[in-house]
Parts: structure tokens; sequence; C-alpha cells
């Protein structure tokens, strides 16, 4: 099971440019992050700090995996454009027919072992990339209908190390659905407290990854 530290502070950084060209509308989709960032630490137990908005996109290249290039945050955020040509290397997944999906999270993990002790790992960075050219399907917030804070919360699920799963009733069912109101079901909740504080702290040496917080 891939997880955290939860006994750390997760730092995260928002780049919402892609979002409009109005900062009112960026504003408001910062906002909807740092919600739904409140609702995975109520599910998780785990502190998150907003260290504020950052120009990164979470990315490949040739030289570097994305979690190499990912120095401002453990976690980053960010909507891109899908068609442009500055961001091909992006971590934006594509479903089997080559559209592009409105988003997609994932997280880092690494291993280590000091002398006999078994093997250790943890999650050390995380990333979210949205679809800005989806935005239109997605209210803003955390209503009834198929919305913004919906979204977040079910991709930064997977930043946190859940699956997909089969019912509807959860938000990591991979579809995005209408629902009355955005929140984590049941057993949403059940993963994320297992990936949580309750499953108690990892003692993560510098030199498998350094803290951001």
């Amino acid at each position: 099971m891939s997880r955290w530290n939860p006994c750390q502070v997760i730092t995260y950084r928002v780049n919402a440019n892609a979002v409009s060209t109005y900062s009112s509308q960026r504003s408001l989709a910062i906002a909807d992050v740092r919600k739904a960032f409140e609702l995975v630490q109520a599910a998780t137990g785990i502190p998150f700090r907003y260290a504020g908005t950052t120009s990164q996109i979470p990315m490949n290249t040739s030289v570097n995996p994305w979690y190499v290039r990912q120095t401002s945050a453990e976690i980053v955020v960010s909507w891109v454009n899908q068609g442009s040509s500055t961001y091909r290397t992006n971590l934006l997944s594509k479903t089997s027919s080559g559209a592009y999906v409105s988003g997609t999270g994932g997280f880092a993990f690494k291993y280590w072992k000091t002398s006999s002790t078994p093997w250790t790992g943890a999650t050390g960075r995380g990333y979210v990339v949205l679809n800005a050219a989806h935005n239109r399907y997605f209210k803003a917030g955390f209503g009834s209908g198929t919305t913004r804070g919906g979204l977040l919360i079910h991709e930064i699920g997977h930043a946190m190390g859940l699956r997909h799963v089969g019912a509807t009733s959860e938000i990591l069912y991979p579809q995005m659905l209408s629902r009355s109101t955005t929140a984590y079901g049941s057993g949403d909740r059940a993963g994320l407290s297992r990936l949580g504080r309750p499953a108690g702290c990892i003692s993560v040496p510098t030199y498998a990854w350094s803290d951001m917080s």
C-alpha cells in the first residue's frame, strides 16, 4: 500500500493560469482546490499547507521525470491546455480512443532500508493535472451536479494513493457523475483513513524525500 507520511505537513501549490483570463475565475478555482484539500485532510488526518501559486506544470522530460522536476511543493495542482505544444509532455492522460481526460492524479513512491531492517517506503511527491478545455463541463464548487470540486477530490484521491472503484456511490468511481452533493463516499473515506494518520507515522530519511513543509 503506497502512502504518504501522515505525520508530516504536506505542501501544495496551484497553477490556475489556464483556467481563465479573468483573475476572479482563477481565484475561484484556487478556492476550490483549497476546499478539496480540507476535505482530504478531514478524511486522512494528514495536515496540508497551501504554499501559494506556481507556474510549474507536472511533466516529464527526456532528462528528468516529473517528481525530480517538481521542486515547488510536494503536490502540484495544475490546469493545462490540452492542445498546446508547450504541454505535450505533461501528465494529462488520454482514453483508449485518444481523447484527453478531464483530469489525472498520481504520486511517486520510494523504498529504502538500513542494514538488516525491513524495506520501508513512502510517497513523497504527487500531482493533479486538469484539462482546462473541460472546465465548461464542471460547475464551480461542491454543490449538486457534476462539479469541479468532485473532479478535484477524485484526482487528489489518486494523488493520495487511491485507485478507481466499481461503486457509483463513491467519488473514486472512474466516471464523473452528477450528484446531489459533492463529498467522499463511505468507501472513499475508509480508503483514505487507511492511508492516513490511523495507519501510523513513517520515518522518512532525507535521502529518500526532501521535506518541503
